[in-house]
């Protein structure tokens, strides 16, 4: 996106534009996926419904991929309107690229320190909630 930017600013392109993806465009499926292939880890992934993880009282927010428990898509950030960027040129690479050059990019360098106001991992997610819906899947 950064290229387009400074295409679009080469080309005297101006106003207020919201540069993303397409809203739907990659799932959370898609992209653990994705990251799976790029990275070569042997994981599998297994998917718990969302009643079980209400019924174990485990938020169904972000632990686990912003997505709601109606099937409903979220509301927000992932609905911005980007319309406009896209009839503007704007285009996206592939998930797989980004992911490969994220993980090189890991690899060569390590994982950046967190913000100092960034909430703890440990904090995410409770292990006891983790543990009764692993245990029931």
């Amino acid at each position: 996106m950064a290229a387009w930017m400074l295409t679009a600013a080469g080309r005297g392109l101006g106003g207020a534009f919201t540069v993303t993806g397409r809203p739907g465009a990659v799932t959370i499926g898609q992209l653990l996926e994705t990251a799976l292939e790029v990275t070569a880890f042997d994981a599998e992934l297994v998917w718990a419904p969302p009643e079980l993880l209400q019924q174990q009282g485990v938020s169904l927010g972000m632990e686990f991929g912003l997505r709601l428990p109606d099937g409903g898509a979220p509301n927000g950030m992932h609905d911005a309107d980007v319309s406009a960027a896209f009839a503007a040129g704007l285009t996206c690479r592939p998930l797989a690229d980004t992911l490969a050059d994220t993980w090189a990019w890991l690899q060569a360098e390590g994982d950046p320190a967190p913000r100092p106001d960034a909430p703890s991992p440990d904090t995410w997610l409770d292990p006891a909630a983790e543990q009764r819906v692993l245990d029931q899947l």
